[in-house]
């Protein structure tokens, strides 16, 4: 729960202030940051050169968030296998508990664009009726 704050905590602070870059080392090759450089909001920061031809991810932090997406993209997958999601409401003691897991997982949504554009419930929890 400490985690949860402390990262709401920081989206917000994201959001409404300014931040301030100071290395004065480049990551990649440790040698004294000049211009033209690329900061990232991971504070990281490389000379342009350093980059090469990617400019728009850090490639310190891009293996972690790719395998996070990639996570993602699998938790979503599998919500979208509805049976699977109802025979473990079923066969749990507290079906809440598995509901709030995979709502807490970010694979139900309050609310998603149909193919007509108009809200509606994401398939799960429309099709289960929570």
């Amino acid at each position: 729960m400490e985690d949860v704050l402390a990262m709401r905590k920081e989206i917000q602070d994201l959001r409404t202030n300014a931040r301030i870059f100071q290395l004065s080392k480049c990551t990649a090759c440790t040698f004294t940051l000049d211009l033209p450089a690329v900061h990232f909001m991971c504070m990281h920061s490389f000379h342009q050169r350093c980059l090469g031809d990617n400019e728009k991810e850090c490639p310190e932090c891009a293996p972690e968030y790719r395998s996070v997406l990639e996570m993602k993209r699998s938790l979503e997958q599998t919500s979208r296998d509805e049976d699977q999601f109802f025979q473990q409401v079923k066969s749990s003691k507290d079906g809440f508990s598995v509901i709030a897991e995979y709502y807490g997982k970010g694979i139900i949504s309050k609310t998603s664009n149909g193919p007509t554009g108009t809200q509606r419930s994401s398939s799960i929890s429309s099709s289960s009726g929570f």
